[in-house]
């Protein structure tokens, strides 16, 4: 698979088999993101097995409860809503001084999960992108377990694992919104 192929292949992914990720497999996902291009720092905490997954699961929905987001809060009330999706792992990325200002933060770590999805795409992995379930980091136990730097605040998670089932088909994208300028 050539990297247009990964593009066009990745999917967010909603549905993991209930098998564990190889631990070369993590480690090659985790080096593309090491390989991306940000301007900063960033950092990044992986969570597997099942009883720290469910634990982040659990804080994820209990956090998003009461966030005082509705968009949240409706997905938390859901039944049997899991806001990690049975991955078998979650990568937390975290920045210096969170979300800053400028948004410098965010596009770095969102430049490095890009990677990471497109990698493990190539890897016959499923991936997605995850920013609601982060709330979850709020749970100061939770939290210790992330191992950050000292001023570092999670930003997002990118969930990895086989997909159960098939990937969905690409959605038709617009083509109108590029503009040629001569």
């Amino acid at each position: 698979m050539n990297v247009q192929q990964a593009i066009e292949t990745r999917r967010s992914i909603r549905a993991y088999e209930a098998r564990p990720v190889e631990r070369e497999k993590l480690e090659a996902v985790l080096r593309t993101g090491n390989q991306a291009p940000i301007f900063g720092q960033f950092h990044m905490s992986v969570f597997v097995g099942s009883e720290q997954i469910s634990a982040v699961d659990t804080a994820a929905v209990e956090g998003m409860a009461h966030s005082g987001v509705p968009f949240l809060e409706q997905l938390a009330a859901q039944d049997g809503f899991h806001p990690l999706y049975g991955a078998a792992a979650l990568v937390v990325l975290s920045a210096p001084g969170g979300n800053d200002e400028k948004g410098f933060n965010m596009a770095n770590v969102s430049c490095a999960a890009e990677n990471m999805m497109l990698a493990a795409t190539e890897l016959g992995l499923g991936s997605c992108f995850l920013m609601g379930p982060m709330i979850a980091f709020s749970d100061p136990a939770l939290r210790a377990r992330l191992g950050l730097p000292e001023g570092y605040e999670p930003l997002i998670g990118v969930a990895l694992g086989y997909a159960a089932g098939e990937r969905p088909a690409p959605p038709d994208r617009k083509s109108d919104n590029i503009t040629w300028c001569n």
